[in-house]
Protein backbone atom coordinates (compact mmCIF):
# COMPACT_ATOMS: atom_id res chain seq x y z
CA UNK A 1 0.00 0.00 0.00
CA UNK A 2 1.32 3.43 -0.94
CA UNK A 3 2.11 5.50 2.16
CA UNK A 4 -0.07 8.55 2.78
CA UNK A 5 1.51 11.82 1.81
CA UNK A 6 2.00 14.24 4.67
CA UNK A 7 0.03 17.46 4.49
CA UNK A 8 1.47 20.67 5.81
CA UNK A 9 -0.88 22.59 8.12
CA UNK A 10 -2.50 25.68 6.65
CA UNK A 11 -0.97 28.99 7.71
CA UNK A 12 -4.19 31.04 7.81
CA UNK A 13 -7.09 31.13 10.26
CA UNK A 14 -10.65 30.60 9.09
CA UNK A 15 -13.18 33.02 10.58
CA UNK A 16 -16.92 32.36 10.42
CA UNK A 17 -19.04 35.41 9.63
CA UNK A 18 -21.87 35.02 12.13
CA UNK A 19 -24.55 37.23 13.70
CA UNK A 20 -23.45 39.54 16.51
CA UNK A 21 -25.86 37.84 18.91
CA UNK A 22 -23.88 34.63 18.40
CA UNK A 23 -20.33 35.93 18.63
CA UNK A 24 -20.84 38.12 21.71
CA UNK A 25 -20.77 36.93 25.31
CA UNK A 26 -22.70 39.97 26.51
CA UNK A 27 -26.06 39.15 28.04
CA UNK A 28 -29.07 41.43 27.59
CA UNK A 29 -31.09 41.50 30.78
CA UNK A 30 -34.60 42.34 31.92
CA UNK A 31 -35.74 43.07 35.48
CA UNK A 32 -38.12 40.73 37.27
CA UNK A 33 -39.56 40.41 40.75
CA UNK A 34 -38.40 37.36 42.71
CA UNK A 35 -39.36 36.12 46.13
CA UNK A 36 -37.84 33.70 48.64
CA UNK A 37 -39.45 30.31 49.15
CA UNK A 38 -39.64 29.79 52.91
CA UNK A 39 -41.56 26.51 52.72
CA UNK A 40 -39.96 24.18 50.19
CA UNK A 41 -42.82 21.69 50.40
CA UNK A 42 -45.02 24.36 48.82
CA UNK A 43 -42.74 24.88 45.80
CA UNK A 44 -44.75 22.77 43.34
CA UNK A 45 -48.01 24.44 44.33
CA UNK A 46 -46.47 27.92 44.02
CA UNK A 47 -44.98 27.15 40.60
CA UNK A 48 -48.32 25.79 39.35
CA UNK A 49 -50.20 28.82 40.63
CA UNK A 50 -47.77 31.31 39.06
CA UNK A 51 -47.89 29.31 35.83
CA UNK A 52 -51.61 30.02 35.66
CA UNK A 53 -51.81 33.54 37.08
CA UNK A 54 -48.50 35.10 36.02
CA UNK A 55 -47.48 33.75 32.63
CA UNK A 56 -44.32 35.42 31.28
CA UNK A 57 -44.25 34.43 27.59
CA UNK A 58 -41.03 36.30 26.90
CA UNK A 59 -39.10 34.39 29.56
CA UNK A 60 -40.02 30.78 28.86
CA UNK A 61 -36.30 30.05 28.42
CA UNK A 62 -35.76 30.64 32.16
CA UNK A 63 -36.32 28.13 34.92
CA UNK A 64 -38.95 29.52 37.27
CA UNK A 65 -37.05 28.51 40.41
CA UNK A 66 -33.41 29.14 41.26
CA UNK A 67 -32.44 27.55 44.55
CA UNK A 68 -34.94 29.08 46.98
CA UNK A 69 -35.86 32.02 44.76
CA UNK A 70 -38.81 32.08 42.37
CA UNK A 71 -39.68 34.51 39.56
CA UNK A 72 -43.00 36.22 40.23
CA UNK A 73 -43.46 38.62 37.30
CA UNK A 74 -41.76 41.24 35.13
CA UNK A 75 -40.85 44.36 37.08
CA UNK A 76 -42.39 46.79 34.56
CA UNK A 77 -41.42 49.86 36.65
CA UNK A 78 -43.47 48.63 39.61
CA UNK A 79 -42.31 48.68 43.23
CA UNK A 80 -42.46 45.57 45.48
CA UNK A 81 -45.75 46.62 47.14
CA UNK A 82 -47.38 47.08 43.75
CA UNK A 83 -46.09 43.66 42.70
CA UNK A 84 -47.71 42.01 45.73
CA UNK A 85 -50.96 43.90 45.19
CA UNK A 86 -51.16 43.01 41.50
CA UNK A 87 -50.60 39.30 42.13
CA UNK A 88 -53.09 39.20 45.00
CA UNK A 89 -55.67 40.88 42.78
CA UNK A 90 -55.22 37.99 40.36
CA UNK A 91 -55.87 35.53 43.16
CA UNK A 92 -52.30 34.51 43.98
CA UNK A 93 -51.64 33.28 47.51
CA UNK A 94 -48.22 34.19 48.96
CA UNK A 95 -48.42 31.29 51.42
CA UNK A 96 -44.98 29.60 51.45
CA UNK A 97 -43.20 32.76 50.29
CA UNK A 98 -41.65 35.61 52.25
CA UNK A 99 -44.03 38.13 50.69
CA UNK A 100 -41.15 40.59 50.31
CA UNK A 101 -40.25 40.49 46.59
CA UNK A 102 -37.16 42.16 45.20
CA UNK A 103 -36.00 43.14 41.73
CA UNK A 104 -33.18 41.21 40.01
CA UNK A 105 -31.88 41.18 36.41
CA UNK A 106 -32.26 37.95 34.43
CA UNK A 107 -31.30 36.97 30.85
CA UNK A 108 -33.85 38.46 28.46
CA UNK A 109 -33.19 35.89 25.71
CA UNK A 110 -32.23 32.26 25.44
CA UNK A 111 -28.44 31.81 25.14
CA UNK A 112 -27.29 30.77 21.68
CA UNK A 113 -23.89 29.37 22.66
CA UNK A 114 -22.31 27.52 25.56
CA UNK A 115 -20.23 30.58 26.34
CA UNK A 116 -23.34 32.76 26.55
CA UNK A 117 -25.02 30.15 28.72
CA UNK A 118 -22.15 30.29 31.19
CA UNK A 119 -22.63 34.06 31.49
CA UNK A 120 -26.41 33.77 31.67
CA UNK A 121 -26.31 31.18 34.46
CA UNK A 122 -24.46 33.65 36.64
CA UNK A 123 -27.73 35.59 36.67
CA UNK A 124 -30.36 32.86 36.42
CA UNK A 125 -30.45 29.26 35.09
CA UNK A 126 -31.78 28.79 31.56
CA UNK A 127 -33.31 25.93 29.62
CA UNK A 128 -30.40 25.64 27.18
CA UNK A 129 -29.57 22.96 24.62
CA UNK A 130 -26.23 23.51 22.82
CA UNK A 131 -26.05 23.49 19.03
CA UNK A 132 -23.14 21.10 18.48
CA UNK A 133 -22.61 22.25 14.91
CA UNK A 134 -22.47 25.92 15.89
CA UNK A 135 -20.13 25.14 18.77
CA UNK A 136 -17.74 23.33 16.42
CA UNK A 137 -17.77 26.33 14.05
CA UNK A 138 -17.03 28.75 16.88
CA UNK A 139 -14.22 26.56 18.23
CA UNK A 140 -12.59 26.22 14.82
CA UNK A 141 -13.11 22.45 14.78
CA UNK A 142 -15.86 22.31 12.15
CA UNK A 143 -13.44 21.62 9.29
CA UNK A 144 -10.84 18.88 9.62
CA UNK A 145 -7.31 19.23 8.31
CA UNK A 146 -8.09 17.58 4.97
CA UNK A 147 -11.03 19.92 4.41
CA UNK A 148 -8.87 22.95 5.25
CA UNK A 149 -6.29 21.80 2.73
CA UNK A 150 -9.06 21.52 0.12
CA UNK A 151 -10.25 25.05 0.94
CA UNK A 152 -6.65 26.25 0.63
CA UNK A 153 -6.33 24.57 -2.79
CA UNK A 154 -9.46 26.15 -4.22
CA UNK A 155 -8.51 29.61 -2.95
CA UNK A 156 -5.15 29.21 -4.68
CA UNK A 157 -7.09 28.46 -7.86
CA UNK A 158 -9.08 31.66 -7.31
CA UNK A 159 -5.80 33.55 -6.88
CA UNK A 160 -4.46 32.08 -10.10
CA UNK A 161 -7.35 33.60 -12.05
CA UNK A 162 -7.39 36.91 -10.15
CA UNK A 163 -7.48 39.17 -13.20
CA UNK A 164 -8.16 42.70 -12.01
CA UNK A 165 -7.13 41.88 -8.45
CA UNK A 166 -10.02 39.49 -7.66
CA UNK A 167 -10.57 35.88 -8.59
CA UNK A 168 -13.57 33.63 -7.99
CA UNK A 169 -14.18 29.90 -8.31
CA UNK A 170 -17.44 27.98 -8.03
CA UNK A 171 -17.09 24.39 -6.84
CA UNK A 172 -19.51 21.48 -6.68
CA UNK A 173 -18.52 19.89 -3.34
CA UNK A 174 -20.52 16.73 -4.07
CA UNK A 175 -17.96 15.65 -6.67
CA UNK A 176 -15.07 18.01 -5.87
CA UNK A 177 -15.18 19.64 -9.32
CA UNK A 178 -14.80 23.26 -10.37
CA UNK A 179 -17.91 24.44 -12.22
CA UNK A 180 -16.66 27.88 -13.24
CA UNK A 181 -13.93 30.41 -12.51
CA UNK A 182 -13.34 34.04 -13.41
CA UNK A 183 -11.28 37.11 -12.80
CA UNK A 184 -12.62 40.64 -12.28
CA UNK A 185 -13.49 42.84 -15.28
CA UNK A 186 -15.02 45.92 -13.73
CA UNK A 187 -12.49 48.08 -15.59
CA UNK A 188 -14.36 47.08 -18.76
CA UNK A 189 -17.85 47.30 -17.27
CA UNK A 190 -18.87 48.46 -13.77
CA UNK A 191 -21.08 45.41 -13.17
CA UNK A 192 -18.54 42.78 -14.15
CA UNK A 193 -17.16 42.00 -10.72
CA UNK A 194 -15.60 38.56 -10.31
CA UNK A 195 -18.67 37.15 -8.53
CA UNK A 196 -21.06 38.47 -11.18
CA UNK A 197 -18.89 37.00 -13.91
CA UNK A 198 -18.51 33.59 -12.31
CA UNK A 199 -22.24 33.30 -11.56
CA UNK A 200 -22.89 34.16 -15.21
CA UNK A 201 -20.54 31.36 -16.20
CA UNK A 202 -22.47 28.91 -14.03
CA UNK A 203 -25.61 30.05 -15.84
CA UNK A 204 -23.77 29.47 -19.12
CA UNK A 205 -23.01 25.89 -18.08
CA UNK A 206 -26.74 25.43 -17.51
CA UNK A 207 -27.68 26.82 -20.90
CA UNK A 208 -28.15 30.47 -19.93
CA UNK A 209 -25.90 33.39 -19.11
CA UNK A 210 -26.11 37.06 -20.01
CA UNK A 211 -22.57 37.64 -21.26
CA UNK A 212 -21.95 34.62 -23.48
CA UNK A 213 -21.05 36.77 -26.44
CA UNK A 214 -19.04 39.36 -24.55
CA UNK A 215 -15.29 39.73 -24.39
CA UNK A 216 -15.43 38.37 -20.88
CA UNK A 217 -16.18 34.87 -22.20
CA UNK A 218 -12.67 34.46 -23.61
CA UNK A 219 -11.12 35.47 -20.29
CA UNK A 220 -13.19 33.26 -17.99
CA UNK A 221 -13.68 29.55 -17.95
CA UNK A 222 -16.42 27.05 -17.30
CA UNK A 223 -14.67 23.85 -16.35
CA UNK A 224 -17.83 21.76 -16.44
CA UNK A 225 -19.05 21.31 -20.02
CA UNK A 226 -22.34 19.57 -19.25
CA UNK A 227 -25.29 21.50 -20.65
CA UNK A 228 -27.72 19.91 -18.22
CA UNK A 229 -30.85 21.99 -17.76
CA UNK A 230 -32.23 19.40 -15.34
CA UNK A 231 -29.42 20.14 -12.87
CA UNK A 232 -29.53 22.52 -9.88
CA UNK A 233 -30.78 26.07 -10.17
CA UNK A 234 -27.64 28.16 -10.74
CA UNK A 235 -25.38 27.68 -7.67
CA UNK A 236 -27.68 25.51 -5.52
CA UNK A 237 -25.46 23.26 -3.40
CA UNK A 238 -22.25 24.89 -4.66
CA UNK A 239 -19.40 26.64 -2.82
CA UNK A 240 -17.76 29.83 -4.03
CA UNK A 241 -14.17 30.83 -3.30
CA UNK A 242 -13.37 34.50 -3.89
CA UNK A 243 -10.17 36.29 -3.01
CA UNK A 244 -11.89 39.44 -1.76
CA UNK A 245 -15.06 40.00 0.25
CA UNK A 246 -17.99 40.47 -2.15
CA UNK A 247 -19.63 43.88 -2.32
CA UNK A 248 -23.33 44.29 -1.55
CA UNK A 249 -24.31 43.79 -5.21
CA UNK A 250 -22.33 40.56 -5.46
CA UNK A 251 -23.57 39.33 -2.08
CA UNK A 252 -27.15 39.72 -3.29
CA UNK A 253 -26.25 37.88 -6.49
CA UNK A 254 -25.07 34.99 -4.32
CA UNK A 255 -28.39 35.04 -2.47
CA UNK A 256 -30.36 34.90 -5.72
CA UNK A 257 -28.13 32.19 -7.19
CA UNK A 258 -28.69 29.99 -4.09
CA UNK A 259 -25.02 29.48 -3.16
CA UNK A 260 -24.35 27.03 -0.32
CA UNK A 261 -21.17 28.46 1.22
CA UNK A 262 -18.82 31.36 0.58
CA UNK A 263 -15.12 31.39 1.42
CA UNK A 264 -13.24 34.63 0.93
CA UNK A 265 -9.72 35.81 1.58
CA UNK A 266 -9.47 39.44 2.62
CA UNK A 267 -12.04 42.01 3.66
CA UNK A 268 -13.15 44.82 1.40
CA UNK A 269 -10.48 47.49 1.86
CA UNK A 270 -12.93 50.37 2.36
CA UNK A 271 -15.19 48.49 4.77
CA UNK A 272 -18.11 48.46 2.33
CA UNK A 273 -18.27 44.71 1.85
CA UNK A 274 -21.54 42.82 1.86
CA UNK A 275 -20.49 39.78 3.87
CA UNK A 276 -18.95 41.13 7.05
CA UNK A 277 -18.14 44.74 6.21
CA UNK A 278 -20.84 47.40 6.16
CA UNK A 279 -23.59 44.78 6.14
CA UNK A 280 -24.08 41.02 6.37
CA UNK A 281 -26.41 40.33 3.47
CA UNK A 282 -26.61 36.62 4.26
CA UNK A 283 -27.93 37.36 7.76
CA UNK A 284 -30.58 39.96 6.90
CA UNK A 285 -34.13 39.24 7.98
CA UNK A 286 -36.52 38.67 5.12
CA UNK A 287 -34.14 37.25 2.53
CA UNK A 288 -35.39 34.06 0.89
CA UNK A 289 -32.11 32.15 0.99
CA UNK A 290 -29.31 31.84 3.52
CA UNK A 291 -25.77 30.56 3.22
CA UNK A 292 -22.66 30.19 5.34
CA UNK A 293 -19.72 32.57 5.06
CA UNK A 294 -16.11 32.02 6.14
CA UNK A 295 -13.33 34.61 5.84
CA UNK A 296 -9.55 34.66 6.17
CA UNK A 297 -8.52 32.00 3.64
CA UNK A 298 -4.99 32.87 2.43
CA UNK A 299 -5.73 36.38 3.66
CA UNK A 300 -2.30 37.94 3.09
CA UNK A 301 -1.98 36.50 -0.41
CA UNK A 302 -5.44 37.79 -1.27
CA UNK A 303 -4.59 41.26 0.04
CA UNK A 304 -1.59 41.34 -2.27
CA UNK A 305 -3.74 40.35 -5.23
CA UNK A 306 -6.30 43.03 -4.35
CA UNK A 307 -3.63 45.72 -4.62
CA UNK A 308 -3.67 45.20 -8.38
CA UNK A 309 -7.30 46.27 -8.57
CA UNK A 310 -6.63 49.31 -6.35
CA UNK A 311 -3.58 50.33 -8.42
CA UNK A 312 -5.52 50.04 -11.68
CA UNK A 313 -8.43 52.04 -10.29
CA UNK A 314 -6.12 54.84 -9.14
CA UNK A 315 -4.35 54.87 -12.50
CA UNK A 316 -7.66 54.95 -14.37
CA UNK A 317 -9.03 57.81 -12.26
CA UNK A 318 -5.83 59.77 -12.73
CA UNK A 319 -6.02 59.30 -16.50
CA UNK A 320 -9.63 60.51 -16.61
CA UNK A 321 -8.81 63.69 -14.65
CA UNK A 322 -5.86 64.69 -16.84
Amino acid sequence: MEPKRSRLPVTWTLRPVLPDNVTTDSIITVNVFVDSIINRTSTSKIVKSLGQLSVINSLTHLKRVNNQMIILMLANDLNPDQCVAELKNKGFDFDGLSGRPKIVPVPAYMPKTCSQNLQARKLWPCNFHPDKRLESILSGEYFNQLQLVTIDRYMKTALSCAVGGVGAVVVDPSNDLIVAQSGDFRVEHPVKHAIMCVVDKVANVQGGGAWNSSSTLAKTSSVSTTDDKTGPYLCTGYDVYVTKEPCVMCAMALVHSRIKRVFYGCANDNGSGGLGGSVNIHLLKGINHRFEVFAGVLEEECKTAALELHTKSVAQNTKHTE
